[in-house]
């Protein structure tokens, strides 16, 4: 079954659309869910995480996100929720650029002009401050759009990214639902062996990279990692060369790898870097 991934925008009814696809369809819809994961991940509150999604972090909160590690632990979660449920909607979390390469995945847009969101938020808050609203609707989708720069490379708002866009101002959510459902049924974004067999790859290869990220001896590693049915590469420059055989024993540990290889090389001169196998 299709995987449908949805980027959030505050007052766009996205939310709205991901609950009846998912109804429609019985699928799991993801979006707060992931929250608890990486607060138990990175060991942080609930609120830090929330925080720092929404933009709204203060300066404790700003200096203490390692957002390295924010990434590296939120891909892992997006991929694995992708492969082991069997179909699901994922809201936010970047899960339409992490997905965007799987066959089976339909990334879906919706959005809406900044001022009617403001009057739908305003509706759904029962307020009429506008100017506080609208501050809230423009420091979320900076919040989001400054996420997606950083560490997809990707901007938000280009329709390039997507295989679907909605415009809510003019489209009703029915229609959204309904040519999401289309695609969804559709033998384009039908699971395949190919398809399958890429998101497991994608899967284990960000396992890896978040297993060498919770280790205190290659935390600091800043390496590539390539899966392909369980054979596992890495390949980069660590500094010391310890630090090779640590990244291949914490990979080789790992649940659905069969073996590793290292191309890595090592900074230091304590010994002759060389390459490995496990």
């Amino acid at each position: 079954m299709a995987i449908i991934a949805m980027n959030r925008e505050m007052g766009s009814l996205g939310k709205d659309v991901a609950h009846m696809v998912g109804e429609a369809l019985g699928l799991k819809v993801t979006h707060h869910e992931i929250v608890d994961s990486l607060a138990d991940r990175m060991r942080l509150r609930k609120s830090h995480v929330i925080s720092y999604l929404h933009g709204k972090q203060s300066f404790f909160e700003r200096i203490t996100t390692d957002e390295a590690s924010m990434h590296i632990h939120t891909t892992d979660e997006i991929f694995s929720l992708a492969e082991v449920t069997p179909g699901i909607v994922l809201r936010g979390w970047g899960a339409t650029a992490l997905l965007r390469q799987v066959p089976h995945a339909i990334c879906v847009r919706v959005c809406a002009p900044r001022e009617l969101r403001a009057t739908r938020m305003m509706e759904r808050l029962d307020t009429d401050d506008r100017d506080r609203v609208l501050a809230e609707i423009a420091n979320n989708d900076e919040a989001h759009g400054a996420i997606m720069r950083r560490h997809f490379n990707a901007d938000a708002s280009d329709a390039n990214h997507y295989d679907l866009v909605f415009n809510t101002e003019r489209i009703v959510i029915q229609q959204c639902v309904d040519e999401i459902l289309r695609l969804a049924k559709s033998a384009q974004f039908a699971e395949t062996e190919d398809s399958i067999r890429l998101l497991r790859n994608l899967t284990l290869g960000s396992r890896v990279r978040a297993a060498l990220r919770r280790d205190e001896r290659t935390r600091e590693c800043r390496i590539s990692v390539d899966a392909n049915e369980g054979n596992v590469v890495l390949a980069g420059i660590v500094e010391r060369h310890d630090e090779i055989g640590f990244c291949q024993m914490v990979a080789a540990g790992l649940p659905g790898v069969n073996a590793v290889t290292s191309v890595l090389t090592a900074m230091d001169n304590t010994r002759r870097p060389r390459g490995g196998s496990i």
